[in-house]
């Protein structure tokens, strides 16, 4: 199988940049990534040597993924047409490899190579259950900003589409009784700050998934600061009122995480426990200590930084 220093000489090769393979690493994909590229063309690779033609739609046909929109294909195809503008392809072979990258959309091939490349494209809805579920796993990251209920029924809708011979059949009955685990990540977080990001991503190996809440609290200023990109795709949600509320609101279980700097945090977090206790007995809080070098910052102190212009290195873009 190829690696990422072949594939981008070969792109420098063909006078194609090799940054398009920096898109593949954006912290919103999961299963979209630098590894889901090299299993396209280590699959082709298995038939012998990759045209050039079918090499260049392999490595766009997702170089443009937000799985917030729909028409990623035709933006990945629109990146290659401006990318291959200094390439000695001539413009048949750009239009040929311009339809196999929007091909990938509907998996509807054009011609034998377009079929090709499909092939490899879904060459993961053949493997075992096992890696069937990391697969799965991975796609209800990319879409944690859907609310779960919404996510498991428009899931089941494409897997009975992709379900041919009843392949699929084992990892739609997963999907069907599967609980991920989700939290809840609580807090006022204004801003969301650099602190706050790294309790998130310690919570994230613990958790299939976590909605960032954002809460009113009638003792803190109101929520003024943007949502840094970093989140974009999480879900989030706000809420006035009880934490105990929202989470009844939710309408299935989860686990609560509260970041902590120090055993201030502590002190407090575990004073506003016991009332939580009383107000909903079932609930599930897990508590995730930031690291130290993160341990100082608080959104209070950034807003008094910002008065004096000294706040940008403790936030996150």
């Amino acid at each position: 199988m190829s690696d990422i220093t072949t594939i981008s000489k070969r792109l420098s090769d063909l006078k194609f940049p090799s940054e398009v393979l920096d898109r593949y690493k954006e912290l919103h994909r999961h299963y979209h990534t630098t590894q889901h590229l090299l299993q396209v063309i280590g699959s082709l690779q298995k038939s012998g040597s990759i045209s050039d033609e079918l090499f260049l739609a392999a490595v766009y046909h997702d170089a443009v993924y937000d799985p917030k929109l729909n028409d990623n294909e035709e933006k990945s195809a629109e990146l290659f047409l401006d990318h291959s503008k200094t390439s000695g392809l001539s413009a048949d072979q750009k239009n040929k490899i311009k339809q196999y990258i929007i091909d990938t959309k509907t998996h509807k091939a054009s011609d034998t190579i377009s079929q090709t490349l499909i092939t490899a494209d879904l060459e993961i809805l053949e493997q075992p259950l096992d890696k069937l579920i990391t697969y799965e796993k991975q796609i209800l990251r990319e879409y944690q900003f859907v609310d779960y209920k919404i996510y498991k029924t428009k899931r089941l809708e494409v897997l009975n589409t992709l379900n041919k011979n009843g392949k699929l059949d084992s990892l739609i009955a997963f999907v069907k009784q599967h609980k991920p685990m989700i939290a809840v990540f609580a807090g006022s977080f204004n801003p969301f700050h650099k602190g706050h990001y790294n309790v998130l991503k310690k919570a994230e190996l613990i958790f299939d998934k976590v909605i960032i809440a954002f809460g009113k609290n009638p003792d803190k200023t109101d929520r003024t600061w943007p949502i840094p990109k970093q989140i974009q795709h999480h879900q989030q949600e706000e809420y006035t009122g009880l934490l105990t509320d929202f989470i009844d609101s939710i309408g299935y279980d989860v686990v609560v995480v509260r970041g902590l700097r120090n055993s201030t945090d502590f002190q407090y977090e575990q004073n506003q426990y016991r009332y939580i206790q009383e107000l909903k007995s079932d609930i599930k809080i897990v508590n995730i200590f930031c690291d130290k070098e993160y341990e100082h910052i608080s959104s209070s102190g950034i807003r008094t930084l910002e008065k004096y212009g000294k706040h940008k290195n403790y936030l996150l873009e």
